[in-house]
């Protein structure tokens, strides 16, 4: 689609490109862009669907937008995508993707029509002395200095943030305010990441700071992100005829210089474990996504930690051979080398106990069991040692929950530090440790104390997932370091992104 001030461009569909037809396609990943990579090619691009091949590292499509359930284990989910009006590419794309769930109606206009019915709001955004409101919950209380630092940030030119941490540009009374706690639990800032990157997300969401503080710009699915998108998605793909082949490594893609051009002449891949590949061709176009955020994520369960895995990486790894090309491909251990800095931890926690809703509830001032908004983004425990936030989107979460069950996510924000309750760092947390450091930030000592050390497998049941890269994005870095970059193979082309 061609974005212009009008729709004259916006609703013309696109010419077939001569030769179309002979032309194949291979995407690397099955996460979101590769998913709409392949949409894009069929509805706009007007290739065949059987040219198109997905190669999937893992057994199931989606990235991370994930969202399963285990048996005996519970459900899953490593995290969600905040969504708003100008996710411009999602829209396009899932306007054209039949709902599985509206007869004769599109993903976006289901999407639409829920949020338009039921439009999402905050109504507690922190909380302090277990679970009651903050004074002063919905305030930026931002200073003049705050201010001032805040608005030379956004004025500032990429160099000059250029391998600068947000905080030596942007002073303590600025770090003191509830926009930086907003902002840091929204988007999982720490002080000492890019303060370029901080800049970026300002200028690409300056329309969200009116809802800053009580997410009223944000917008939401009906179910968890792989129910309500990804699964949509695959179901029209497939049905259009596009391969999806699964448990597949690709360890390798070589290039070719030529006429001042990098050609993708060889893909190289393990699947099922055994050795295999193609090679391109003139009319082959090849997509990859390299460094994945949830690569190598590990998960525990109610009485196991998630051990953090800092084995190989495959789609880091990839990166690091392509890059080993051409420096062109960017320097991949910028951002992927610093497992102690980009580790994060959540968890999905599934009630089991009758009572835990209505402490739920006291807090959302809402009905968690009502099928609509319930939190309306993320609660931060703003007093708790591990900044820890939780939320509860519209149940049932999963279409398999039994209708007295909810499905929490947990993230904590500073993973290393000791709760106050259980005096250890969450990264090393069972999910029961986790189940009750949450609950004490609920005015529950007494229950607490009384049942959890023998009770918590009957309160909840929690999935503790310990992604090794999640926070690769805000480290600091130049803008050498990573760039999506066009090579050509043979005549077609090779497109690398980040996700």
């Amino acid at each position: 689609m061609f974005y212009s001030s009008g729709n004259y461009e916006a609703f013309a569909r696109p010419r077939k490109p001569a030769g179309v037809e002979h032309k194949t396609a291979w995407f690397v990943g099955s996460g979101l862009a590769s998913l709409a990579g392949a949409a894009f090619l069929i509805r706009d691009g007007h290739m065949p669907a059987k040219q198109i091949t997905i190669l999937e590292e893992l057994q199931l499509p989606g990235g991370a937008l994930d969202g399963i359930k285990e048996p005996e284990k519970g459900f899953v989910i490593r995290g969600g995508r905040e969504m708003e009006d100008h996710f411009e590419c999602l829209w396009d794309l899932f306007r054209s993707i039949p709902s599985l769930e509206i007869d004769g109606a599109s993903v976006l206009d289901e999407f639409y029509w829920l949020n338009k019915d039921d439009p999402n709001h905050s109504l507690r955004r922190t909380t302090i002395n277990q679970g009651q409101g903050a004074p002063t919950d919905g305030l930026f209380t931002l200073s003049d200095a705050a201010q001032k630092d805040l608005v030379k940030l956004f004025l500032a030119t990429r160099e000059e943030m250029e391998n600068r941490r947000i905080n030596e540009v942007l002073g303590e009374d600025f770090l003191a305010s509830n926009f930086w706690l907003y902002w840091r639990t929204m988007f999982a800032f720490e002080e000492w990441h890019s303060a370029l990157e901080m800049k970026l997300y300002l200028h690409r969401f300056i329309h969200h700071i009116g809802g800053l503080a009580d997410f009223s710009t944000l917008k939401f699915t009906r179910h968890n992100q792989y129910e309500s998108l990804v699964l949509p998605l695959v179901s029209w793909l497939q049905g259009q005829g596009v391969v999806f082949q699964y448990n597949t490594v690709v360890t390798d893609v070589a290039f070719a210089a030529a006429s001042g051009r990098k050609q993708a002449t060889h893909i190289r891949w393990t699947k099922d474990g055994a050795a295999g590949g193609v090679e391109l061709g003139p009319n082959d176009l090849v997509f990859m996504t390299i460094g994945s955020l949830t690569e190598n994520s590990s998960s525990g369960d109610h009485h196991t930690p998630a051990a953090l895995n800092e084995g190989p990486a495959p789609a880091w790894d990839l990166w690091r051979r392509i890059a080993a090309q051409d420096p062109a491909f960017g320097h991949p251990d910028v951002f992927g080398a610093h497992i102690p800095e980009t580790k994060w931890a959540s968890a999905t926690i599934t009630t089991l106990d009758k009572r835990i809703p209505g402490y739920i509830q006291k807090i959302a001032q809402r009905d968690p069991f009502s099928g609509k908004v319930v939190t309306g983004g993320i609660v931060t425990a703003r007093d708790s040692s591990w900044l820890l936030s939780w939320t509860v989107n519209r149940q049932p979460h999963f279409k398999q929950q039994t209708k007295d069950q909810i499905v929490v996510w947990f993230y904590a924000l500073f993973v290393e530090k000791p709760g106050d309750y259980i005096k250890k760092p969450m990264q090393d947390c069972t999910g029961e440790e986790i189940t009750r450091e949450w609950l004490c930030y609920w005015r529950c000592h007494p229950m607490q104390k009384r049942f959890l050390p023998y009770r918590s497998r009957r309160w909840c049941v929690v999935r503790a997932s310990v992604p090794g890269y999640m926070s690769t994005m805000p480290l600091r870095a130049s803008f050498g370091d990573t760039r999506s970059r066009w090579g050509t193979s043979k005549g077609g082309a090779c497109r690398l992104s980040r996700d």
